[in-house]
């Protein structure tokens, strides 16, 4: 019997931004295939597009943390199992109830009311970057505080406290960090989170806590993995995707124009949803429990067996997309990729993200249009050991064709 892929497979360091090469021999050769987690445990693993879209919205693959069979992909993931989860990860009946409350609060018309302040953040964080030293670091001088200001000013998170909390983020978004130090950082978020439940301001979870949890249709500890999830998700795949958007760009300079060359929303839109395919910063494989046999590619997947859902290769699969390793940002039909989900799982917050990319790719290549690296591209020190795909930092440069603003 042949030794089974050691899940996560590995991503070529030359050619960081794309999938493992695995993953193309993989939905070439099987279906699904079983692979070895890090506990022994071996849960199906899923490469092909079409595969993971019926994966994505069959409701017989459950997202909820307690299912038996349910495949953690970490030392992490099965701490943060063990106590209150972000409500996608609850029982099918308290999931329900939550994206509820929460599409109510990220609908398509309030996440446009913040544009403007997204746009304020953009531009006074690139003021601060052309006032400072050359090279800059893009991650700390714009993506990180640029998509940690919009989400501490969206949930009401006081902003001088985001600098922990993303480090704490990043603990617990590891692959490899031992359990001690999960265990550490989720007693701190959690503490953290309740603090602010008790005291929780105006923004979403003041409202939240207003009309759920005085009422009694959410606990305290419920409400706290909330907004902890929130802050996780709203920030983090934001901030790398920002960096990791700019090196895609940056090697493919010939698309800048298509975002900067117009201000017409359905181009920036096909833009924006080519960027998300093509990057794809959640690397980590979507996480299912099957509770009833289902088949899915000519493979029957038992009762109680873990499915990963592996999108950055679903979003590269040649049957699917023409020339899926080429960035084109003009292609179309482009919300197919499957970057944040599908069905009702399907990213709650995705209006949001869809006006911070937006704007700040758009922001950037105008007021900084010679905007380059200021190392090598295989110097980019590339981070592959957390869930999303993302860069320690991002040297960059520019020349004196930087706009200010007057």
């Amino acid at each position: 019997m042949a030794e089974l892929p050691t899940y996560p497979l590995a991503r070529d360091p030359e050619h960081p931004l794309d999938p493992p090469p695995e993953y193309r021999e993989l939905r070439a050769s099987a279906s699904l295939t079983r692979v070895r987690a890090w506990d022994g445990s071996t849960p199906w693993l899923i490469t092909r597009y079409e595969d993971a879209r019926r994966a994505l919205t069959d409701r017989r693959l459950t997202m909820d943390v307690t299912s038996p069979g349910f495949p953690h992909t970490s030392p992490s993931s099965r701490l943060r199992g063990q106590g209150a989860v972000f409500f996608p990860s609850r029982p099918e009946e308290r999931y329900a109830a939550g994206r509820t409350m929460m599409i109510r609060e990220f609908t398509p018309l309030r996440m446009a009311e913040l544009r403007p302040f997204v746009q304020r953040v953009a531009d006074g964080e690139i003021d601060a970057m052309l006032a400072g030293p050359r090279p800059a670091d893009l991650v700390e001088a714009f993506a990180l505080p640029l998509a940690i200001k919009v989400i501490c000013e969206f949930l009401g998170v006081p902003v001088a406290d985001r600098g922990r909390l993303h480090e704490l983020s990043r603990v617990l978004g590891s692959r490899t960090a031992p359990a001690e130090r999960v265990t550490s950082a989720l007693s701190e978020m959690d503490a953290y989170f309740r603090a602010l439940v008790a005291d929780p301001g105006d923004g979403l979870m003041g409202r939240i806590v207003r009309a759920y949890v005085e009422t009694g249709e959410l606990s305290e500890a419920d409400a706290a993995a909330d907004f902890q999830g929130l802050f996780f998700t709203g920030h983090g795949p934001t901030a790398y995707m920002i960096a990791t958007g700019v090196v895609a760009l940056l090697r493919h300079p010939d698309q800048i124009d298509v975002l900067t060359g117009t201000d017409d929303e359905t181009v920036h839109a096909t833009a924006l949803q080519e960027l998300l395919r093509y990057v794809t910063v959640s690397h980590n494989a979507r996480q299912r429990a099957a509770t009833d046999d289902i088949e899915i590619g000519e493979t029957l997947i038992r009762r109680g067996e873990g499915v990963l859902i592996q999108i950055d290769s679903a979003n590269r699969d040649e049957t699917v997309f023409l020339e899926p390793d080429r960035l084109d940002l003009r292609r179309t039909p482009s919300r197919r990729h499957v970057a944040l989900g599908l069905g009702v799982h399907h990213c709650t917050g995705h209006a949001l993200a869809d006006i911070e990319l937006d704007v700040a790719y758009t922001t950037l290549f105008r007021r900084l249009p010679d905007l380059r690296l200021a190392v090598d591209f295989a110097k980019v020190p590339f981070k592959f050991d957390e869930n999303l795909l993302g860069v320690h930092a991002l040297p960059v440069t520019w020349g004196s064709g930087a706009k200010h603003r007057v």
